[in-house]
């Protein structure tokens, strides 16, 4: 990406074709966003640094890039060590990622973002109404007059960070429960042929019936088509196994030009690391369990139980050996229970040891 480009972008200077643009590069690939991040941060050093020096003036005046990269280094590193954070313009937007908030988060247009656990609150964008309730945990989009293939649009990003969860309930009535660590791309109304949305984590989709308007999720691997149904999706980009589980419905799963069609109680099973695709009958609990706030474990690898609550609980972890991993365990348990009662409840078992100090927990094998 030219620095040109994004250096206007700071300035808030960009079309929306342009913005669009730069959104699609950031979030193309990790390099890409870690540029971005870059850019911004010694961008926003750097006017600080010019804003010290003309703070006589009520605004901050364009200086050449010659001279501002001048002082990149030493100003950034004064900025990243003291951890400030400055918008220096409504129209600046920002590039927000879930290990930069501590809770559920509405992007809006990729210009505006709100803190939904704060207040309650209801708002009008264009031709969207936002209403969201922070005791519930509840976000809602309503539409606003007649759909029209012709309105625009905003692109919103709702982000959920470790342990939080979030409902959402967009335009069309469908309605989403986003897990930890997860971040869902959908319009504020849905004005074309298809209703598109861009998963990254794991999501309980409740889809409202259009017989004529397929509901399409969009992850990186796979995209999945239905018309109403209700699925969960666990699509967490440092896992290894992706799963679509179906309760009712039917939904179809493409991916790599190829379509697989599958029914209630099946799951849709992607081994990213061998390429490998499974469908299984499975119990749809199991697998739906975090949203009634409880794990349901049946048979599951100790790797896999410490998978799934590590997006809610923050450790580390380390084995005493690689065959502990494959131990498996029976049990249900509350997601209000404290990280130590989980470990004492599987230390009970008496297959394994888990010793936690701080963040740090490690399991050993049981003589």
């Amino acid at each position: 990406m030219e620095k040109e480009l994004l250096h206007k972008y700071f300035r808030g200077e960009t079309s929306p074709q342009e913005e669009k643009l730069i959104m699609d590069w950031a979030e193309a690939s990790g390099d890409n966003y870690r540029e971005y991040l870059e850019e911004r941060k010694i961008w926003n050093a750097l006017l600080v640094h010019y804003y010290n020096i003309e703070n006589k003036s009520s605004h901050i005046k364009r200086v050449s890039l010659l001279h501002l990269y001048q002082y990149a280094a030493a100003v950034a590193v004064i900025i990243l060590t003291v951890g400030i954070y400055i918008t220096f313009t409504n129209k600046t937007p920002d590039i927000l990622s879930l290990q930069e908030i501590s809770e559920p988060t509405l992007l809006i247009n990729n210009k505006e973002h709100i803190a939904l656990t704060q207040k309650s609150f209801s708002i009008e964008k264009k031709a969207a109404k936002i209403q969201n309730d922070h005791k519930n945990n509840k976000l809602s989009y309503l539409q606003q007059g007649k759909l029209s293939l012709q309105k625009e649009v905003m692109t919103n990003r709702l982000l959920i960070p470790h342990g939080k969860t979030y409902q959402l309930t967009l335009s069309d009535g469908t309605i989403v429960t986003l897990n930890a660590e997860s971040e869902l791309i959908f319009p504020s109304e849905f004005n074309t042929q298809t209703r598109e949305v861009k998963l990254k984590g794991e999501a309980y989709f409740q889809v409202a019936k259009n017989q004529d308007r397929p509901f399409i999720v969009h992850t990186d691997q796979l995209d999945i088509r239905v018309l109403g149904t209700t699925f969960n999706v666990s699509s967490y980009a440092e896992e290894k196994i992706m799963r679509t589980t179906l309760i009712e419905g039917s939904v179809s799963i493409e991916q790599n030009g190829s379509t697989q069609l599958i029914q209630p109680s099946e799951q849709y099973i992607y081994n990213k690391e061998n390429d490998k695709i499974d469908i299984q009958v499975v119990d749809t609990n199991i697998y739906t369990s975090w949203t009634n706030n409880e794990y349901i474990f049946k048979n599951t690898t100790l790797e896999d139980i410490l998978t799934q609550i590590g997006h809610w609980y923050k450790f580390q972890t380390t084995y005493e050996a690689s065959s502990l991993k494959e131990k498996r365990f029976t049990f249900t348990i509350g997601r209000d229970a404290s990280l130590d009662q989980i470990i004492r409840f599987i230390n009970n078992t008496e297959e394994i040891y888990i010793e936690r100090i701080n963040e740090n927990i490690h399991i050993k094998s049981i003589l």
